[in-house]
């Protein structure tokens, strides 16, 4: 399916059927990587032949060429956000929201523009771009950032690349974890509330946290899909032991798919002595040394 991001873009070049390619091309990266975009898989996925490709690609170098232009069309929503009007603690807000609003809203390609880097290694020209791009980024973040401290919002004792880096990285951690898990959670609201926590962080004056609700404890069961339950729901020297419980019995080695009637035979059976036995027997014999012959002295 075409992402909407596309379909309500009056400037996209592409007509639908080149779209559809490039749909099918950008879903056959995200499931099995970049050098499973050949001609065959991709013409598979959108359910036309190889040769019906080149009517509107030159081949593989051309469709990844079309999946730069789509990178480039995600990109520039999402740059245009830290550029727009505002300042301060708000505006880095306002941004970081629409960025996010704009990788869920596209789909598999929200894989390439998470990826471009790799997915483009082997173009040195359109990789040098992305660089250019993530430099562009950084810097109109570390901007927002920069202002953000001099309206007195944002906490000055804080390195201001390092605050640009945890809102990056966030962002970019959530929605990997969004793709890779079949964007089986609400991305949006999931960022909504690790933007709450960055805030409470770097914020000069943090709103009040509030109680967390139960749709909040939801997203976070999802956004940390591999943390147990008992963990995440239970509080106390309770949730210890059944966390300590779960990690026994995921440790290697622990659990054993042989019946206990099996694992008592394969033990070796050791008989204890009798309780009449006399302690000759029980106790292991220990062979003394033989004393030293002195030879007798020879006279002078």
């Amino acid at each position: 399916m075409t992402p909407e991001i596309f379909v309500t873009d009056p400037s996209w070049p592409y007509s639908k059927a080149k779209t559809a390619v490039l749909t099918a091309a950008s879903a056959v990266i995200r499931e099995d990587g970049p050098r499973a975009a050949t001609l065959k898989n991709i013409a598979t996925r959108a359910g036309i032949t190889e040769p019906a490709i080149f009517r509107h690609f030159e081949g593989v170098d051309g469709l990844f060429e079309g999946l730069f232009s789509a990178y480039e069309r995600v990109y520039e929503r999402s740059a245009k956000a830290f550029l727009a009007e505002g300042k301060g603690l708000a505006k880095l807000r306002d941004a970081s929201l629409t960025l996010v609003e704009n990788i869920a809203a596209s789909d598999n390609f929200a894989y390439v523009l998470l990826f471009a880097r790799h997915i483009f290694r082997g173009y040195p020209e359109l990789k040098a771009r992305v660089t250019a791009n993530d430099a562009k980024d950084q810097a109109a973040v570390l901007a927002c950032v920069n202002e953000g401290i001099k309206a007195g919002d944002i906490r000055s004792d804080i390195d201001p690349v390092s605050t640009a880096s945890s809102l990056i990285g966030g962002i970019y951690v959530t929605a990997v974890l969004w793709i890779e898990s079949g964007c089986a959670f609400d991305l949006k609201a999931v960022y909504a509330d690790r933007w709450d926590d960055f805030e409470r962080m770097v914020a000069t004056k943090p709103a009040p946290k509030s109680r967390e609700s139960k749709p909040a404890r939801e997203r976070a069961l999802a956004y940390f899909p591999l943390r147990p339950v008992a963990v995440a729901k239970g509080r106390g020297s309770a949730s210890k032991k059944a966390a300590a419980k779960l990690a026994l019995k995921a440790a290697p080695g622990r659990k054993s798919k042989e019946s206990p009637k099996a694992l008592k035979a394969s033990k070796p059976e050791v008989k204890a002595p009798a309780k009449n036995a006399p302690k000759a027997s029980v106790k292991t014999a220990v062979k003394k040394a033989a004393p030293v012959k002195k030879s007798p002295a020879k006279g002078k």
